[in-house]
This record gives C-alpha cells, sequence and structure tokens, in this order.
C-alpha cells in the first residue's frame, strides 16, 4: 500500500493581530501553534511512511519578518530528506511570487511547482503524477483548470491546486471553478487548498479540501490537520483526516432554562468548561462562551455583565494552562412570552414591534447603523470587532423587556 499525505494553509508564523489585546491570552502558545502544528505534519508524514508530501498552497503568509521563518520549514522538511519522502508544493495567494520576495534555496526532495506553466512530475517508482499550477501573483480571478495537463493513463493522476473551488463564506474568490470542471479532467485525486475547513467535495475522483493545519481564531473553530490518503492498486483506497492543530478554537454555547438563576449559569458553563477541555483531547482550548436563553437568570445579568462575565472568567481559572475564555457573550432575555407582549396594545407591544420591524427592514437595520456610526468610530479599537445591528436589536429588545416588564 503507497500512501500520502495532503496539507494545505499552513500559514507558518501568521501575524496574529490584536491577541495582545486579551487580558491574560497565552500570547506565545498561540504564535507558537502554526509552527508545532508543521512538526506535527512532519511527524505524521514519518509515522504513516508516506511516499510524499502535498502542500497545496499558503505555506507563509506574505513577507516574513525575518528569514527564521523560511528557514524553520527548511528544517522540518529535511527530517522528510532523511527517509526519502519528497514534498511537491504549489505557492497561493498568500505566498504567491510576488507576495513572498525573500527567497529560499530548496532542497532537491522538494519541488515547487512552476508559476508561468502548469507543470507534470512523474513518479514512476510509486505509478503517481503530479500536476500543479503556482500562483504567480496575489489575485488570480480566473479558473486554472484548463490549462493543467491531461492525466496520464495507467498512472494514479493527482491534481494540486489552490482554488475556491464554487465559494466558501469567508474565503476570498481566487482561481474559482466548478466541481464539475475538476471532475472532468479525467485526474483520480484533486489536492486542493484555500478553504480552511476540512471538506470532501467529492468521491471517485476525490476531491478534498484538508483545511489549514491550525486554526488562528475563533472563526476556525474545531480539529484542524490534514489528510492521509492511501492508495491500493493504482487506485485512491481511503481518506483520513488527522488532527494537527495544538490550539483548538471552539464556541461553546450554554442555552440557559427559564428557571435557572445566575448561580446555575456558573455550575452549567464550568460543566460545559469541563466538556469541551476533554474533547480538545490535550491541546490548549480557546473557548468563546455564548449564554443565551429566556431564563429568570437575566435579571442578575442585565443588572450586572461585568461582575457574571468575571465570575465566568474565574469558573475558566480552575482549568489552568488547559482553558483560555477568549470572549463571553451574553444573550440571555427575560424569561416572559415575548410573542404575546409584541402583538399586545399599549406602549411596550409599540416599542417591540418597532424593533423587530427594525430588525426585518434593511433600510431601518442601515439608517440605525448609520445613526450608530458617530459612537462607533468614537469607541474604535475598544470594540471587539464590527458591529452587528441584528445582535445590537436583540440586546435592545431583551433590556426593554427587563426594564418595563420583567420582575
Amino acid at each position: 500500500m503507497l500512501k500520502f499525505v495532503h496539507a494545505a494553509d499552513l500559514h507558518i508564523d501568521s501575524p496574529l493581530r490584536g491577541l495582545g489585546a486579551y487580558d491574560g491570552a497565552p500570547v506565545e502558545r498561540v504564535r507558537e501553534a502554526t509552527r508545532r502544528a508543521l512538526t506535527n505534519l512532519v511527524q505524521l508524514c514519518l509515522d504513516e511512511r508516506a511516499a510524499f508530501l502535498v502542500l497545496a498552497g499558503d505555506v507563509f503568509d506574505g513577507e516574513w519578518k525575518d528569514f527564521n521563518t523560511g528557514l524553520f520549514f527548511l528544517r522540518e522538511l529535511n527530517r522528510l530528506r532523511d527517509v526519502g519522502t519528497r514534498v511537491y508544493l504549489v505557492r497561493g495567494n498568500h505566498d504567491a511570487a510576488s507576495e513572498v520576495t525573500r527567497s529560499l534555496t530548496w532542497p532537491e526532495h522538494v519541488h515547487v511547482f512552476a508559476d508561468d506553466r502548469a507543470e507534470t512530475v512523474v513518479l514512476d517508482d510509486c505509478g503517481v503524477a503530479l500536476h500543479g499550477l503556482s500562483y504567480p501573483r496575489r489575485e488570480v480571478k480566473d479558473s486554472l483548470v484548463h490549462p493543467y495537463p491531461a492525466a496520464i493513463a495507467g498512472a494514479l493522476n493527482v491534481g494540486v491546486l489552490h482554488t475556491s473551488a464554487d465559494g466558501r463564506p469567508g474565503h476570498a474568490s481566487y482561481a474559482p471553478c466548478a466541481v464539475d470542471e475538476l471532475v472532468r479532467k479525467g485526474y483520480d485525486y484533486w489536492a486542493l487548498g484555500h478553504v480552511h475547513a476540512h471538506e470532501v467535495l467529492h468521491e471517485a475522483p476525490w476531491v478534498v479540501f484538508p483545511g489549514n493545519t491550525q486554526g488562528r481564531h475563533i472563526r476556525e473553530s474545531g480539529a484542524k490537520g490534514a489528510v492521509v490518503v492511501a492508495v491500493e492498486r493504482g487506485q485512491v483506497a481511503s481518506v483520513r483526516h488527522a488532527a494537527l492543530d495544538v490550539v483548538r478554537w471552539r464556541e461553546v454555547t450554554l442555552t440557559l432554562e427559564s428557571e435557572d438563576s445566575v448561580d446555575e449559569l456558573y455550575d452549567k458553563a464550568k460543566e460545559q468548561f469541563s466538556r469541551a477541555r476533554d474533547e480538545a483531547e490535550g491541546r490548549l482550548l480557546a473557548a468563546r462562551l455564548v449564554v443565551d436563553g429566556a431564563t429568570r437568570a437575566h435579571a442578575d445579568v442585565a443588572a450586572g455583565r461585568d461582575r457574571v462575565v468575571a465570575e465566568l472568567r474565574a469558573r475558566a481559572l480552575d482549568f489552568g494552562d488547559a482553558l483560555w475564555l477568549e470572549k463571553v457573550e451574553l444573550h440571555t432575555r427575560p424569561a416572559v412570552a415575548i410573542e404575546e407582549l409584541r402583538a399586545s396594545e399599549g406602549f411596550v407591544g409599540e416599542l417591540l414591534r418597532a424593533v423587530a420591524e427594525a430588525r426585518r427592514d434593511p433600510v431601518l437595520a442601515a439608517e440605525l447603523r448609520a445613526q450608530l456610526q458617530p459612537l462607533i468610530d468614537k469607541l474604535g479599537d475598544e470594540l471587539p470587532g464590527d458591529v452587528d445591528v441584528t445582535a445590537f436589536l436583540d440586546e435592545v429588545e431583551a433590556h426593554l423587556v427587563s426594564a418595563l416588564v420583567a420582575p
């Protein structure tokens, strides 16, 4: 049986902007995570006795602050040279020729696909043909599939491509293509990169995103790693995702029941932290706690949000270095029948209907945002991110009910 490993989007030494603004953030552990994930990737290749490693773009993250980024990468790859494992990579939008101006002298066991033409590398000893094309510049707006060479008969054909495919939320549309376009090329396996979530787009032939090797923020949550591809009798027999991350980002959601008090909120949060910590399997867990629900605890939450957040952070500290509570979002609301109140006559019903209308009507929402903009500009960096008008209206509704109706 022949095996190879497919990875992408390592983003080694990616700058983690704003991390230092979080009180108590394990800055150094998070900053080192992309390097440690690369070390884990190399070890995976060694453990699986992989014949070769495919890197489908964005190994780096644009220009390096110093040359040590490239040297660290080469030192790790040289561990593969010592056992005869070869490396084949394409450049993506972040490490295109125009983005990474520092040059490396690549060792003989590493092949970087050209950026001026699609090329094929045939591994006669493995019965494999690899086809690839690197990005010459950051923005590649057209499909790159057409110039890829025809499949070679009698070989296992692997296409290496950095692409947004048919589009994924949160990812720029670079080298877009349809899955059918890839399938029609006649290759056996498409090793894709660019999208940071693991996904199998097609089987027989296989079209696979491995996801990135290490999550860098809460929007890159869950297990991150690479895929191990097993080949038997010239065909792909299995594709298995292997976790490589050393910091696991996760959103922990806690929905309170109507009769829950604030003390039950603290107890339930600690239970959720414990469960999530165990599921991280020894990695540092970077968790965001999101609390919602129509609950009796809302009165205490509304009266002292800072105190509640501090108590929740204290519960997280009980887990020591295993857990970092990145952020707490409190979206509770009073345990009252809001729909009945919204339909009622009088001042309260009229107010709630106005809030609902603003939430529904994009014109009203845009007008509200325009009126809030001077305050947003004034607060600037004190805000955790872009202001979500819908979330803002949810909080307004909760505060209205709490102040005017809830006991």
